[in-house]
């Protein structure tokens, strides 16, 4: 067999999986709406109304934090303003969330609208690849939490002890993964291979070795990191007081606790299934397992989501509108053009 067909089937099979992922996920979500009262469904979301605007500067105020995190890993020198980190922040929010893309394209665009506004590309790479894994393990540290919550809602059961043992193999993996980046020369093993399934981003980041050094010495700097992981802790919190505005909203028992066990939970799980483009239908189903743990109606669980995802396509729709529009208009230094759309 050629080499041309299997990279074309490779970089078909890249492009179809979130597809099919998001198909399945979607049909999921829609079941779990049927089978649950929709009329009930739609009521509790009317109560919300005009209140979920309160959501967008608390939208705001997270993904902030976020950029505040990220922005501490860029070296002297090197610095990239935390208004425009923001707005990436969004942008990788919006690819991720709208786009079939296993939750990763947005990271990659992120990348490329930084190399385009002149950051060194392995800087650029690295900042991405560095951040993204310290916000694994901060969202492991807070599903640590979550689980602890739900212990006080549950006691001992089953359900708890199965999300024991699945945190405890994604730590070894986590840490696996850092050992991979630093010591093994991931992104130079790798770029080959990035290069045939048509990312653009190994290839733009002027080669894997430069990318491995960058990512490195990010790691050699214990206290960017720290820094990091405390803002993007942070930015989790404020992720719970989204939780906490939508409880009342739907005129739901609002708690602190319910609050963060919701967040750290749904966080987690949006993580483990990264390869379902908005975790359509995991979010829902995950919410319904939560609610049935913590006294809250299937009902308000999935009307819970369906502000959630308002939340989402009234945010993330105009910012991905933004940036393609921004892309077409650029004479190539802007932020995305047409290969950019073909590398997610």
């Amino acid at each position: 067999m050629s080499e041309v067909p299997r990279t074309s089937r490779a970089r078909t099979w890249v492009r179809l999986m979130p597809v099919v992922a998001g198909a399945l996920g979607f049909a999921g979500a829609v079941i779990l709406f049927a089978r649950n009262h929709p009329g009930r469904i739609l009521d509790l979301v009317a109560f919300a109304g005009f209140g979920m605007l309160w959501l967008v500067p608390i939208r705001i105020v997270v993904l902030t934090l976020n950029a505040q995190g990220w922005r501490a890993l860029f070296p002297k020198g090197h610095t990239v303003s935390l208004g425009l980190l923001t707005w990436l922040a969004f942008v990788r929010n919006a690819v991720n969330t709208l786009l079939p893309v296993a939750h990763v394209g947005g990271e990659v665009a992120a990348a490329r609208y930084l190399i385009r506004r002149k950051v060194p590309a392995p800087v650029a790479v690295a900042g991405v690849v560095v951040e993204t894994t310290i916000t694994i393990f901060v969202q492991m540290g807070f599903a640590l939490l979550g689980i602890g919550l739900l212990l006080s809602y549950m006691g001992d059961a089953r359900l708890i002890e199965r999300l024991w043992w699945g945190l405890a193999m994604a730590v070894p993996a986590g840490l696996v993964f850092v050992l991979l980046q630093y010591r093994s020369r991931l992104f130079t093993r790798l770029e080959r291979g990035l290069a045939r399934i048509n990312t653009g981003l190994a290839v733009e980041a002027g080669g894997g070795a430069a990318v491995d050094e960058e990512i490195k010495s990010l790691y050699r700097r214990g206290r960017a990191l720290i820094y990091c992981a405390f803002w993007q802790a942070l930015s989790l919190l404020g992720g719970a007081g989204e939780f906490w505005v939508i409880l009342h909203l739907l005129h739901q028992h609002a708690s602190v606790r319910l609050a963060v066990l919701l967040e750290s939970l749904v966080q987690a799980m949006q993580s483990a299934a990264f390869m379902v483009p908005g975790t359509l239908g995991v979010q829902e189903g995950g919410l319904i397992a939560i609610g049935a743990a913590t006294g809250l109606p299937a009902e308000a669980a999935l009307a819970i989501s369906a502000v959630r995802r308002v939340r989402q396509i009234g945010i993330s729709l105009p910012v991905l509108l933004l940036w393609l529009r921004a892309g077409r208009a650029s004479s190539g230094e802007g932020a995305v053009r047409r290969d950019d759309m073909s590398a997610l």
